[in-house]
Protein backbone atom coordinates (compact mmCIF):
# COMPACT_ATOMS: atom_id res chain seq x y z
CA UNK A 1 0.00 0.00 0.00
CA UNK A 2 2.89 2.37 0.86
CA UNK A 3 4.51 1.88 -2.57
CA UNK A 4 1.27 2.68 -4.39
CA UNK A 5 0.81 5.87 -2.39
CA UNK A 6 4.47 6.84 -2.91
CA UNK A 7 4.25 6.29 -6.68
CA UNK A 8 1.05 8.35 -6.85
CA UNK A 9 2.78 11.21 -5.05
CA UNK A 10 5.73 10.95 -7.45
CA UNK A 11 3.45 10.99 -10.50
CA UNK A 12 1.44 13.94 -9.13
CA UNK A 13 4.65 15.86 -8.40
CA UNK A 14 5.95 15.21 -11.92
CA UNK A 15 2.68 16.34 -13.50
CA UNK A 16 2.57 19.54 -11.43
CA UNK A 17 6.21 20.29 -12.28
CA UNK A 18 5.48 19.88 -16.00
CA UNK A 19 2.46 22.15 -15.73
CA UNK A 20 4.47 24.89 -14.04
CA UNK A 21 7.29 24.64 -16.59
CA UNK A 22 4.87 24.25 -19.50
CA UNK A 23 2.88 27.32 -18.52
CA UNK A 24 5.90 29.56 -18.96
CA UNK A 25 5.43 30.66 -22.55
CA UNK A 26 7.66 33.71 -22.40
CA UNK A 27 10.85 33.37 -24.37
CA UNK A 28 14.01 33.11 -22.25
CA UNK A 29 15.17 36.50 -23.51
CA UNK A 30 12.05 38.35 -22.31
CA UNK A 31 12.37 40.41 -19.11
CA UNK A 32 9.58 42.28 -17.32
CA UNK A 33 6.85 41.79 -19.93
CA UNK A 34 3.22 42.06 -18.83
CA UNK A 35 0.67 39.53 -20.02
CA UNK A 36 -2.22 41.12 -21.91
CA UNK A 37 -5.65 40.58 -20.39
CA UNK A 38 -7.46 40.98 -23.70
CA UNK A 39 -5.33 38.97 -26.16
CA UNK A 40 -4.15 35.47 -25.29
CA UNK A 41 -0.42 34.76 -24.99
CA UNK A 42 0.53 38.36 -25.70
CA UNK A 43 3.02 40.39 -23.68
CA UNK A 44 3.82 44.09 -23.74
CA UNK A 45 6.13 46.58 -22.08
CA UNK A 46 9.26 44.57 -21.33
CA UNK A 47 12.87 44.40 -22.40
CA UNK A 48 15.09 41.79 -24.03
CA UNK A 49 18.22 40.14 -22.69
CA UNK A 50 20.18 40.53 -25.91
CA UNK A 51 22.68 37.81 -24.93
CA UNK A 52 19.89 35.22 -25.09
CA UNK A 53 18.63 36.13 -28.59
CA UNK A 54 19.33 33.76 -31.46
CA UNK A 55 21.33 35.18 -34.37
CA UNK A 56 18.11 35.77 -36.39
CA UNK A 57 16.38 37.40 -33.42
CA UNK A 58 19.41 39.58 -32.73
CA UNK A 59 19.49 40.73 -36.38
CA UNK A 60 15.79 41.64 -36.29
CA UNK A 61 16.24 43.40 -32.97
CA UNK A 62 19.16 45.41 -34.35
CA UNK A 63 17.22 46.28 -37.51
CA UNK A 64 13.77 47.01 -36.04
CA UNK A 65 14.32 47.57 -32.32
CA UNK A 66 12.19 46.23 -29.50
CA UNK A 67 8.69 45.21 -30.56
CA UNK A 68 5.67 46.72 -28.84
CA UNK A 69 4.26 43.25 -28.22
CA UNK A 70 5.30 39.60 -28.40
CA UNK A 71 2.88 36.72 -28.94
CA UNK A 72 3.37 33.00 -28.46
CA UNK A 73 2.00 30.23 -30.68
CA UNK A 74 2.83 26.66 -31.65
CA UNK A 75 3.31 25.34 -35.17
CA UNK A 76 0.26 23.39 -36.25
CA UNK A 77 1.93 20.09 -37.08
CA UNK A 78 5.21 19.89 -35.15
CA UNK A 79 4.19 21.94 -32.06
CA UNK A 80 7.42 23.98 -32.20
CA UNK A 81 7.49 27.29 -30.31
CA UNK A 82 6.65 30.31 -32.45
CA UNK A 83 7.06 33.92 -31.36
CA UNK A 84 5.50 36.80 -33.23
CA UNK A 85 7.14 40.18 -32.67
CA UNK A 86 4.54 42.88 -33.24
CA UNK A 87 5.61 46.36 -34.34
CA UNK A 88 2.39 48.36 -34.07
CA UNK A 89 3.72 51.71 -35.28
CA UNK A 90 5.34 50.12 -38.35
CA UNK A 91 2.33 47.84 -38.91
CA UNK A 92 4.77 44.93 -39.20
CA UNK A 93 5.18 41.51 -37.63
CA UNK A 94 8.22 39.25 -37.55
CA UNK A 95 7.87 35.50 -36.99
CA UNK A 96 10.39 33.20 -35.33
CA UNK A 97 10.17 29.40 -35.15
CA UNK A 98 12.48 28.12 -32.44
CA UNK A 99 14.59 31.28 -32.86
CA UNK A 100 14.85 31.15 -36.67
CA UNK A 101 13.19 33.95 -38.65
CA UNK A 102 10.57 32.78 -41.13
CA UNK A 103 8.36 34.62 -43.61
CA UNK A 104 5.40 32.27 -43.22
CA UNK A 105 4.32 29.71 -40.65
CA UNK A 106 1.03 27.94 -39.94
CA UNK A 107 0.31 28.41 -36.25
CA UNK A 108 -2.17 27.07 -33.74
CA UNK A 109 -3.48 29.47 -31.11
CA UNK A 110 -3.64 26.52 -28.68
CA UNK A 111 -0.32 26.86 -26.87
CA UNK A 112 -0.11 23.31 -25.56
CA UNK A 113 2.83 21.25 -26.72
CA UNK A 114 0.44 18.38 -27.45
CA UNK A 115 -1.17 17.84 -30.82
CA UNK A 116 -4.92 18.21 -31.22
CA UNK A 117 -5.31 14.43 -31.40
CA UNK A 118 -3.30 13.93 -28.19
CA UNK A 119 -5.34 16.59 -26.37
CA UNK A 120 -8.59 14.94 -27.49
CA UNK A 121 -7.37 11.48 -26.47
CA UNK A 122 -6.31 12.79 -23.06
CA UNK A 123 -9.64 14.56 -22.58
CA UNK A 124 -11.52 11.37 -23.50
CA UNK A 125 -9.42 9.24 -21.13
CA UNK A 126 -9.88 11.71 -18.28
CA UNK A 127 -13.63 11.75 -18.89
CA UNK A 128 -13.87 7.95 -18.88
CA UNK A 129 -11.57 7.78 -15.84
CA UNK A 130 -13.75 10.28 -14.01
CA UNK A 131 -16.91 8.31 -14.76
CA UNK A 132 -15.31 5.01 -13.69
CA UNK A 133 -13.91 6.64 -10.53
CA UNK A 134 -17.31 8.07 -9.65
CA UNK A 135 -18.97 4.68 -10.19
CA UNK A 136 -16.41 2.98 -7.93
CA UNK A 137 -16.95 5.69 -5.32
CA UNK A 138 -20.72 5.18 -5.39
CA UNK A 139 -20.34 1.40 -5.00
CA UNK A 140 -17.83 1.84 -2.15
CA UNK A 141 -20.10 4.34 -0.38
CA UNK A 142 -23.04 1.96 -0.80
CA UNK A 143 -21.07 -0.95 0.65
CA UNK A 144 -19.93 1.16 3.60
CA UNK A 145 -23.45 2.37 4.25
CA UNK A 146 -25.28 -0.91 3.67
CA UNK A 147 -22.48 -3.32 4.67
CA UNK A 148 -24.08 -4.29 7.98
CA UNK A 149 -27.47 -4.95 6.39
CA UNK A 150 -25.91 -7.10 3.68
CA UNK A 151 -23.87 -9.12 6.17
CA UNK A 152 -20.51 -7.90 4.90
CA UNK A 153 -19.18 -6.95 8.36
CA UNK A 154 -18.35 -9.13 11.32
Amino acid sequence: MYRIRQSRVTVLTAILSMLVVGCTFQAPYMRGWNLSETISNRWTGGTFDEKKLSSDEAAAYKELGRPEAVRFFRTLETRQRVYEWVYLERDQVVWFVEGKRVDYVTVDAESSGWTKETRETLRDKLTVGGVVGAAIGVVAAGLLTLGDKLGLRN
